[in-house]
């Protein structure tokens, strides 16, 4: 076999070959939509069958909300699982996080196709089903940066973007394949599917689980983190030294992530949840939101190259001046009445979703030095993901409730507003990095080390030999 050439902005040690990185991509992709397939399959589920199922003494609004706080629990357990992810992904590499994960997913969301109902065993029926939430978020937590550096670490400089798409497909593939079962068994009677047909997707997951155990197993680890292996550029406490020393990068991103988070959470949980309000069927709602996803299918892939030439900053930024309008004009499509409206406004949502999300996936690699980019990517996303998308599903619920139900949706337009703005700001303020190397990031490392120390800290690691000051202005703001 020959080493790929491309990799040698590498030290030594650090080739693979273009079967390691088709490998290594195809473990990203298919492990990622395992993840996305039962972290959202819940989401789904939770918008038409959960609130019945485990809060049955409630009424209908009540209910949902509270089948909504449950989502939640995964989210916030999200960022916990980053932290505890990293720990192992910038010490001990990427492919053992991504085995844990997967595992830790695969085995929670079994757990719940077999897990007794309210009618059943009483109030422990939703305790154990927030306890599988809660494995669920941790495992998510470490999945998504785990994935997305196997495959941009194996990247050339100039294709990160299209690289990182790997995971992109992997994220809508998983959205669209739990869709696609769930809307089969929502065809049975309502009875039969409300008595046994929702657990069915969730047992399905086992065999998914099998095939992404076995590919992940074979990948090798990424290039450049062997790279800084080998040159001793792996930080021991990555997690700490991270937030000493990239506090800056750590609050943009969370910043920019925050759109794609609300964004994420609006099309795959609440808007279909608005739709079964509106009088539409749980039929409806899945098929809204799978005709959707495969647009994002294709939308998020294309931004994410786009941005590989346009630069990450311009299409981000793009995706969040339009989102609130897209959001806005998908409730008033809701609002028409007829079938054909409602998947114009599942189509509306994944635009608005998936404009950020292309670009903003591969950004979220390139914030970090090596030996912190795990940490700072992994809690980064997670933080914000909690922010946004483990408090929309609620907020949007309450506000819609507080001005009456369905069609007063101009209050959760505004919260939209809101945050696209708020990360708007964090995009004007962080680096364009479409064009800069790993080498080339790893030496902005001795600049905030500095910064750090000029402000009484101790630098937590050895600094490493960065690029001249030329190269560094590839990458400032």
């Amino acid at each position: 076999m020959t080493s790929d050439p491309d990799l040698k902005v590498n030290p030594p040690g650090a080739h693979r070959t273009e079967q390691d990185r088709r490998r290594a991509l195809w473990a990203a992709m298919f492990g990622t939509l395992i993840e996305y397939y039962d972290f959202y399959l819940y989401a789904l589920v939770a918008a038409i069958a959960l609130g019945p199922l485990f809060f049955p003494q409630a009424d209908p609004t009540v209910g949902l909300i509270a089948s909504f706080a449950t989502l939640a629990v995964g989210w916030f357990a999200r960022p916990v699982g980053a932290l505890i992810m990293s720990l192992v992904g910038d010490r001990l590499g990427r492919k053992n996080v991504l085995l844990i994960t997967v595992l830790l997913m695969g085995i929670a969301t079994f757990l719940i196709g077999i897990l007794p109902t309210y009618s059943s065993i009483g109030v422990a029926a939703p305790i154990m089903l927030v306890f599988l939430r809660t494995i669920q978020g941790l495992a998510a937590g470490g999945e998504f940066a785990g994935a997305l550096l196997m495959s941009v670490e194996y990247a050339r400089p100039n294709r990160r973007g299209r690289a990182s798409t790997a995971t992109t497909f992997g994220q809508y593939g998983g959205i669209i394949l739990a869709n696609v079962v769930l809307l089969a068994v929502s065809l049975l009677p309502e009875e039969q599917f409300m008595d046994w047909g929702w657990r069915v997707p969730f047992l399905a997951s086992a065999a998914l689980l099998a095939v992404g155990v076995l590919l992940r197993a074979r990948v090798k680890e990424t290039p450049v983190f062997e790279a800084a292996r080998k040159t001793s550029g792996l930080s021991e406490r990555p997690v700490t030294g991270m937030i000493r020393t990239q506090r800056r990068p750590l609050l943009r991103l969370v910043g920019v992530m925050l759109i794609v988070a609300t964004a994420t959470a609006f099309y795959t949980s609440y808007l279909p949840a608005y739709a079964i309000q509106s009088d539409f069927s749980a039929s409806a709602a899945l098929a809204m939101s799978l005709v959707g996803t495969i647009v994002g299918f294709v939308v998020a892939p294309a931004a994410a190259a786009a941005s590989d030439h346009l630069g990450r900053r311009r299409v981000a930024s793009i995706g969040a001046v339009l989102n609130p309008f897209l959001v806005w004009i998908a409730f008033e499509s809701v609002g028409q009445g007829s079938l054909f409206f409602v998947i114009v406004a599942g189509v509306l949502a994944a635009l608005a979703q998936s404009l950020v999300l292309g670009p903003v996936a591969v950004w979220v690699s390139e914030f970090f030095p090596t030996r912190y980019r795990y940490s700072g990517a992994s809690i980064g996303y997670q933080v914000s993901s909690a922010i946004g998308a483990g408090i929309f599903p609620l907020a949007a619920a309450s506000l819609m409730a507080a001005a009456g139900g369905p069609p007063h949706f101009g209050l959760v337009v505004a919260y939209v507003a809101v945050i696209a703005a708020v990360s708007l700001v964090a995009m004007h303020f962080s680096p364009e990095t479409s064009r800069a190397t790993f080498a080339d990031l790893d030496g902005d490392e001795p600049q905030e080390s500095a910064g750090s120390r000029a402000q009484g800290g101790r630098s937590e690691d050895p600094p490493t030999t960065g690029p001249t000051h030329a190269t560094r202005r590839k990458v400032d703001p």
